[in-house]
C-alpha cells in the first residue's frame, strides 16, 4: 500500500469518527457541564486565533475567517433562542436546535469531502501549485462559521446556566 493510498485509509475513518462525535454533540439532549463547556470555549478560541495568525499572511483568507466567525456568532444567537432548557432532579440539560446542528455538520462534512477529493482523487492538485489550507478563503470562511457558532453558542449556554444554577 502506497502513502497515497494509506493516507485516506487512515484519515477518512478518523474524520468520520470526529464528525459522528460532533453530530451527537449538536443533536439531542445534552447535560449542562460547566467545566466541559468552558474547556470547549477555550479550545475553539485558541484554535480560531492560531488559524487567524497563520492566515494573516493571506489577507483574503483572514477576512474570510473573520467574516465566518461573525456569521457563526449570529447563527449562535438564533440557536440559543431555539434551544430547549430542562431543569430536572438529575441535573440541568439543554437541547440544541436539531436543524442548526445538522446544517452545520453537513456544511463542515461537505467541505471536508471536497478537500479530500481535491487532495487525494486528483494527484496533480497536490503539486507545488496547489493552494495551501490558509490560502483558501472558502475553507476558512466555513471554518469560521463553524467555530464562531461553537464559541458563541457554548458561551451563551454557559451564561444561561449561570443564571439558572
Amino acid at each position: 500500500m502506497t502513502t497515497a493510498q494509506l493516507a485516506p485509509a487512515i484519515l477518512i475513518p478518523l474524520v468520520a469518527w470526529r464528525v459522528y462525535v460532533r453530530a451527537r454533540r449538536n443533536i439531542g439532549r445534552q447535560p449542562f457541564r460547566r467545566g466541559r463547556l468552558l474547556a470547549r470555549v477555550v479550545v475553539y478560541s485558541v484554535l480560531a486565533t492560531l488559524i487567524a495568525v497563520f492566515a494573516a499572511r493571506h489577507l483574503p483568507s483572514l477576512e474570510a475567517e473573520l467574516s465566518g466567525l461573525a456569521g457563526g456568532a449570529l447563527l449562535a444567537v438564533a440557536g440559543l433562542r431555539l434551544t430547549r432548557w430542562e431543569m430536572t432532579p438529575e441535573g440541568n440539560f439543554y437541547t440544541p436546535n436539531a436543524f442548526l446542528g445538522i446544517g452545520l455538520t453537513l456544511l463542515f462534512v461537505g467541505r471536508i469531502v471536497y478537500r479530500f477529493t481535491a487532495l487525494f482523487a486528483v494527484p496533480s492538485a497536490a503539486g507545488p501549485g496547489a493552494p495551501q489550507l490558509f490560502q483558501n478563503p472558502l475553507t476558512l470562511a466555513i471554518f469560521g462559521v463553524t467555530v464562531g457558532y461553537y464559541i458563541a453558542y457554548t458561551a451563551g449556554v454557559l451564561a444561561r446556566g449561570r443564571r439558572v444554577a
